[in-house]
């Protein structure tokens, strides 16, 4: 009975329409006017009345084909106020990053790229941008955007370069603080944070003071930010603060970045690398031995043969450099 009354309901126009069908063959069949023009009265306002009073009765029909209109609606309206926030947003972010541009360039040149994928372990976090030798990028460039120091230009071929962020075990940054104007040392130690070390605790030192390159660094301008001071910790039995930053830069929401197309000095480079070379390797008591039984002159020649040999060891890893570019250019 409930599924006949569900049918009936369902086809409720078709019911009707059935049923004064059949009124009317009946009517004709009597054939008296008179009689047909009374009866057509009361059909009419019973049918009025049956309209009326079944009218609040939904057509599932009619409510499927509105739900799912209704359905695909909100869905562009959804995908539409979501490319709206998009848009808002990438409005923002280049408006700051055009900002950066313009605000660095009287001082040196830039060029923009995008990150095109990401390299990581425990050790090291590398970038993959978008542009390379045919964009005069070069080893050694620093990279940054708007928020700070991201890292600096670890290889490049002719068009596409990889960036060694900060976020790296070999991370060595002059550095200072920004307010007070003491020099340190920016280094990893594993997670997403850094340290700024070689601070004496005798130094004026807050947290949340900001933390920039300093004027002595090798590879990267000055005053570019680094990260805030978030915890100073006493650390006991050494005279140095143990000071965590956290980085100016959010590596993983990192899409865009600016490379500044310079490059360090090599004559620096190259003595500052013999002396991490040299602290790195440590002097044995055999070799300190032989260096206070030399004399000026044997050790002017000692000196001059380590740095003849490290000029050669970049000279030959320029040289790889170069062969790569060009495979990579007749490719």
């Amino acid at each position: 009975m409930v599924r006949f009354l569900e049918f009936i309901i369902r086809f409720k126009e078709y019911a009707v329409l059935c049923v004064l069908i059949a009124m009317s063959l009946l009517l004709m069949t009597f054939g008296n006017t008179a009689k047909l023009r009374g009866f057509r009265t009361v059909v009419i306002s019973g049918v009025g009345v049956l309209q009326e009073a079944f009218a609040w009765l939904p057509n599932p029909l009619t409510i499927v084909r509105e739900n799912a209109a209704l359905r695909e609606a909100n869905y562009n309206l959804t995908r539409e106020v979501s490319q709206t926030r998009r848009a808002v947003s990438e409005n923002e972010r280049f408006r700051l990053l055009l900002h950066f541009r313009d605000s660095v360039s009287p001082h040196y040149n830039v060029h923009s790229a995008q990150i095109a994928g990401r390299i990581m372990d425990k050790s090291r976090y590398y970038l993959t941008i978008n542009v390379g030798t045919s964009d005069s990028i070069r080893q050694g460039m620093p990279v940054m955007n708007d928020k700070g120091l991201v890292g600096f230009v670890f290889s490049a071929v002719r068009r596409y370069a990889i960036v060694q962020t900060l976020l790296d075990k070999d991370t060595r940054i002059a550095a200072k603080i920004e307010r007070t104007r003491t020099n340190g040392i920016v280094a990893w130690e594993g997670g997403t944070n850094l340290y700024l070390t070689n601070v004496s605790k005798t130094e004026d030192v807050k947290e949340g003071d900001i933390v920039t390159t300093s004027d002595y660094s090798t590879r990267y301008p000055a005053d570019i930010p680094v990260g805030r001071i978030a915890e100073k910790r006493d650390e006991p039995n050494t005279l140095f603060w143990k000071l965590r930053l956290e980085p100016a830069v959010h590596f993983p929401s990192l899409e865009y970045v600016f490379i500044g197309l310079q490059q360090p000095d090599p004559e620096r480079v190259m003595v500052e690398e013999l002396l991490e070379r040299r602290l790195k390797q440590g002097d044995t008591p055999a070799q300190r031995q032989q260096q206070r039984r030399e004399t000026p002159r044997e050790r002017e020649l000692r000196e001059m043969r380590e740095r003849e040999k490290l000029e050669k060891e970049r000279k030959e890893r320029e040289r790889r450099e170069e062969q790569q570019r060009d495979t990579s250019e007749e490719n």
